[in-house]
């Protein structure tokens, strides 16, 4: 069953962590979780991806993850936040490879 409909929401198991303006906002989060593996998807307003319009939360998509790996997936937004990541060295893809929280929070 897809999620991604008009009025799609988190389904069971799984908890929104934020909200971002359009896809193409979304898709460097969605990789960074994936990259840690943490099963991550976006959900949101179809209209707004058909059209891009993003009045009124039409173009808002929510990222959500299984509730058993949100603390983990808060922690690794919050690195982010802090500029607290590093591209791993085995990365293929370096633009959305490996992202790793640093130790101690070193920069």
């Amino acid at each position: 069953m897809s999620h991604d409909g008009p009025h799609a929401r988190a389904a069971e198991g799984e908890v929104e962590l934020l909200r971002v303006q359009g896809r193409v906002n979304a898709e460097p989060i969605l990789a960074a979780l994936r990259a840690n593996e943490i099963p991550a998807r976006a959900v949101g307003e179809a209209l707004g991806s058909v059209y891009g319009l993003t009045l009124d939360g039409l173009g808002e998509v929510a990222i959500v993850v299984p509730r058993e790996r949100a603390e983990e997936a808060r922690a690794l937004l919050a690195a982010a936040d802090a500029h607290q990541l590093e591209i791993g060295e085995d990365s293929v893809e370096p633009a959305i490879g490996s992202l790793l929280p640093r130790p101690n929070g070193e920069a």
